[in-house]
Formats: structure tokens, sequence, C-alpha cells
């Protein structure tokens, strides 16, 4: 008999697919950056962030995120809660939001906002 996964949804924000460029930093023990990365956003909402990488990062691991949106570049720390192999090369990373500045969170939430009505219903 195959395993089952049953996945529950933990989110209470609308997720919006968008694939954004951005790079994220890995912190030491002692709080110092050592390590910065590229990846893309393959979903974002305003309490998370799904990232496609080439490169693991650790279960429960605190990375600053730097994040193009449009015209504004965004920064947030996020706590990893998932890393899963994509289908593709390299790895899919879930992040919670955990801390993010007051001006960074309304340029999120314009742009979610924006893009989520600009879709046509159906």
């Amino acid at each position: 008999m195959a395993d089952q996964f049953h996945h529950q949804e933990k989110r209470n924000a609308f997720r919006l697919n968008a694939s954004c460029p951005c790079i994220y930093t890995r912190f030491d023990e002692d709080g110092m950056p050592y390590d910065q990365r590229p990846s893309k956003t393959l979903d974002l909402s305003l309490e998370g962030v799904r990232l496609q990488t080439s490169f693991p990062v650790d279960l429960g691991e605190m990375l600053k995120i730097t994040m193009a949106l449009g015209e504004n570049l965004i920064t947030f720390r996020g706590q990893v809660v998932h890393v899963k192999r994509s289908a593709d090369e390299g790895f899919n990373l879930g992040l919670s939001i955990k801390n993010i500045g007051k001006i960074d969170k309304i340029a999120l939430t314009r742009y979610i906002y924006y893009f989520k009505s600009s879709k046509p219903t159906q």
C-alpha cells in the first residue's frame, strides 16, 4: 500500500502565484551573514513565501529575503518551514514571514492585491 501524504493548508491569507527574483542571506550562530544565494518566488502571501532555489537550507533556519516586486525592492526575515526537492533541479523552500518593516509590508500588500484584483474572475 502506497504511503499517503495529507497536507493541511495553514495559510489564512490569499496566495498569489508570482515569479519574482530574490536573494536570500543565511546567518551563522553569531548572527553574521555568511552566504547569499539567488532564488525566485513561486508564490507569496502576507504571511509567507515559497521560493525555488538550487541550494538547500536547514529547516527552522531564519533567512533574510531581498525581493524585487515590480519597481519596489523589499526585505524581510523569514523562517524556513519546509524544504522539498523540486520537480525540476533544486529545492522549494517554504518560509513564514517573521519580521517585515511597515513600508515593505505596504509594498507587498499593494503588489498582491493589485495582481489579485487584475485577474479575471472565472
